[in-house]
């Protein structure tokens, strides 16, 4: 665990943080066992869960079905309101230009995530964007290794053309 993350609320918001992201493991593991990209996310408003999501985009041969997406649209269908004020998404994988846009317009407070995706860095415009506005608060690398480790495992069944993904054997504590 980095400085970065103990430097941002000390030992209750990084136990928090760490409690949280592995929900959204949870839902990524979820997503891997149903042959889409291990990624899950989580929002909370304080001790509330607010929303969950996981990829569906094989399922539902829709670009937009990405974890953050059915986890902001079941948040803002559970306050009954599109503004997601106070809030915290926990995701396994840094957002994508459209996640990162729709945490932006539903005001989410802070993003939490555990691995950046190295072809978001075209995309380095939209942190500096969020830093000119303070917000999103963006705390990056929390439980990476989980999340790189489901990625790998994913990414290396695709690569040997297993016909099945076998469910995933690494385990969330």
């Amino acid at each position: 665990m980095g400085k970065e993350l103990t430097s941002q609320g000390g030992d209750e918001r990084l136990s928090r943080d760490y409690y949280f992201m592995g929900l959204a493991l949870e839902k990524a593991k979820e997503a891997f066992d149903n042959g889409e990209v291990p990624v899950g996310a989580v929002i909370v408003r304080g001790e509330e869960i607010l929303g969950f999501g996981r990829n569906r985009v094989e399922r539902h041969r829709d670009v937009t079905a990405h974890a953050e997406m059915e986890a902001i649209r079941q948040s803002q269908h559970r306050v009954g309101d599109w503004r997601l004020d106070s809030t915290t998404l926990y995701v396994t994988k840094e957002p994508c230009l459209m996640c990162w846009g729709a945490v932006f317009l539903s005001r989410i407070e802070r993003v939490v995530f555990g691995i950046s995706d190295p072809k978001q860095a075209d995309f380095c415009c939209i942190k500096d964007f969020f830093a000119a506005r303070k917000k999103p608060e963006i705390i990056p690398g929390v439980r990476s290794q989980e999340s790189l480790e489901l990625m790998h495992q994913f990414f290396f069944m695709l690569r040997n053309k297993k016909r099945e993904l076998p469910r995933c054997n690494i385990g969330i504590s």
